[in-house]
């Protein structure tokens, strides 16, 4: 068997364990630069907030429902994440943490356990513990989880926020009343396809011949044919290093000019770079795009990407951050407002196995001492302490994050002061 806990409302929920007067409140958690909303709270989802809605359009409800509103405060729920698996581990020997709010649990050798009690002590314990309320989903495949775990957190009353799918009549139950477009893996084109031939809920999916699904969808959907019917086809996953990594930011306010899409995407290469050295991987392809701002109508609207291939693989602040620019200089236009841009880098290869041109030089070796003296430097003393000339010593951007809460449990000047 294998087991899903997830965090309820879990960004909401981290704004709430440090603000018990928050408790039974709507609270709502804001995407960067505080855009739009990625994170409710039961109380805010009953005033109609969409996820995913503007803020603009649900500011008014700061005064007239009391609403809380909070900027994403990433380093925070990630140090709460970190915690919530270490609970996990004392209950469960195999984790795979799949976000930041789930993670799968591998049952395999408990069968001796009452596994209902054992995760309702789980979930006891981390509520205890961080104050974070979960559901616990559990049935023979990853899939069948996603299903027991809303049924979980749908009905916390009569499940105790722990279901279990261990039988074929419980699993024809539980899909039988799962939505279709919930469905781990349907997105909205599979959705809109098969909704018209009048397959409305996960029970329906499961009754197409297997012959028509791998026809639709191919393995992947096969396999997720399979997997609700209660057939396993995935295991844990081991952790690999990334196949791609973006950097990508909406500006706190628009701009025309070259020289700050310059300084932005010089930036944003040097943190690609970072990661890249991080898992020891150097990438072959550099992209890099530019828009304005699409909630903008009456402004004049432009994006475009522009891609270059690395003439070696690199994993160099310097090399990247001097293709980001000539990436943009492809695709930059004058007089247009934008407000948003991103370096992403992709098809890696280890450092210690690249390929090289022999009719370009290779600058790796040259810059690798430099970046490891920064690397170290910046984890000593702070990210972005140590920087390249193109990133502009003197600016430092920040986020439009006017509700930032606290960073309580990784900043040691900003724990919480009990008076006594």
């Amino acid at each position: 068997m294998f087991g899903l806990i997830d965090g309820n409302n879990f960004y909401a929920s981290c704004e709430r364990i440090f603000r018990p007067d928050l408790r039974n409140k709507p609270v709502v958690v804001l995407s960067n630069n505080d855009g739009c909303a990625i994170a409710r709270s039961n109380e805010a989802k009953k005033l109609g907030i969409t996820m995913g809605q503007p803020y603009f359009q649900i500011q008014h409800l700061e005064k007239e429902k009391d609403l809380h509103v909070f900027s994403a405060n990433f380093v925070l729920y990630g140090d709460i994440s970190n915690r919530i698996a270490n609970i996990c581990r004392r209950y469960c020997q195999d984790i795979e943490i799949y976000s930041i709010d789930e993670s799968f649990l591998d049952f395999h050798g408990y069968e001796h356990y009452d596994l209902q009690k054992h995760c309702e002590e789980l979930r006891e314990k981390v509520l205890r513990g961080l104050d974070i309320p979960t559901s616990i989903g559990i049935a023979p495949t990853k899939t069948l989880t996603k299903v027991a775990n809303k049924i979980a957190k749908k009905f916390p009353e009569r499940t105790k926020g722990v279901y279990i799918i261990d039988t074929p009549e419980k699993i024809e139950k539980a899909l039988k009343w799962f939505p279709l477009e919930d469905i781990w893996g349907i997105g909205r084109r599979y959705y809109d396809r098969f909704s018209a031939r009048g397959i409305k809920t996960a029970w329906d999916f499961t009754q197409l011949p297997e012959a028509f699904v791998q026809k639709e969808m191919g393995v992947f959907g096969l396999r997720m044919h399979k997997e609700l019917r209660g057939i396993p086809q995935y295991d844990l996953t081991e952790h690999k290093p990334k196949k791609g990594i973006a950097t990508t930011r909406t500006f706190d306010k628009r701009t025309d000019k070259l020289e700050d899409l310059e300084e932005r995407v010089s930036t944003f290469a040097y943190k690609c770079s970072e990661k890249l050295r991080r898992q020891n991987s150097c990438c072959r392809y550099l992209t890099v795009f530019i828009m304005t701002d699409r909630f903008k109508p009456d402004l004049k609207q432009y994006s475009n990407s522009f891609t270059i291939t690395l003439p070696n693989p690199s994993n160099s602040a310097i090399e990247l951050a001097k293709v980001a620019k000539q990436a943009l200089y492809k695709i930059y236009l004058p007089y247009f407002q934008y407000k948003k841009a991103g370096v992403m880098v992709t098809e890696f290869v280890p450092d210690t196995a690249r390929m090289t041109s022999l009719f370009e030089e290779d600058q790796f070796e040259k810059h690798k001492p430099i970046l490891q003296v920064m690397d170290y430097m910046n984890r000593r003393l702070g990210a972005d302490k140590i920087k390249l000339a193109s990133m502009d010593i003197q600016k430092t951007w920040k986020m439009n994050q006017k509700n930032l809460s606290p960073r309580y449990t990784t900043e040691l000047n900003q724990i919480m002061k009990v008076k006594a």
